[in-house]
């Protein structure tokens, strides 16, 4: 899917697109195309979470979203508690190529129902291709946000094309693997904290 010379050009986060907006060179571009996805997406009573940018630290070669129907929803009190338990799906859209990756995500959240201040919780991640699989339960959505990215001219990413490994030497800046065991994931999805 990339040649050598695109997966060492965004090793070195370099974009390796000439189609728009990333042939604006400009990751704000492309974030403010973004916006009309979410936009369809709320249209179509879908949900979403943005996650912070480059998670708040380092630099994230992708944008994720975690994304779910008020179907995916489970909510538990106890006396002390609130705790919301989502089913849904991460896309992580590259900042360097029009691609994007769909897999299934968790997220779980507590509260402190006297007050309502967040006091715990956690979710699941994509580190590796096999993540880029998706429950029955969730293929709908997951249908549906293949034919909204595609709209937009992305290319939906399977695990055939991230799981080789990586057909040179690099050093690549990523918190998921060791030098020696890299595959093309790891060119084209990493994060560095």
């Amino acid at each position: 899917m990339f040649t050598n010379e695109q997966l060492k050009a965004m090793i070195r986060q370099e974009i390796i697109s000439e189609q728009y907006p990333y042939s604006e060179q400009d990751d704000q571009v492309l974030k403010n195309y973004l916006k009309a996805v979410l936009a369809e997406l709320a249209q179509m009573n879908i949900r979403y979470k943005v996650e912070p940018d480059h998670f708040g630290s380092g630099f994230a070669s992708y944008i994720q979203w975690f994304v779910y129907e008020d179907s995916g929803v489970q909510i538990e009190e106890d006396r002390f508690t609130r705790t919301e338990n989502i089913t849904g799906l991460h896309v992580l859209i590259s900042r360097l190529a029009p691609v994007i990756g769909i897999g299934d995500a968790d997220q779980t959240s507590s509260y402190i129902l006297k007050t309502g201040a967040y006091s715990n919780g956690g979710q699941s991640v994509i580190c590796e291709p096999k993540d880029l699989s998706v429950d029955s339960t969730r293929q709908q959505l997951a249908n549906q946000l293949e034919r909204l990215f595609m709209k937009y001219q992305f290319t939906i990413l399977r695990k055939e094309d991230l799981e080789s490994p990586l057909p040179f030497n690099a050093d690549i800046p990523t918190i998921w693997r060791k030098k020696r065991d890299y595959l093309v994931w790891d060119a084209v999805l990493y994060w560095e904290d």
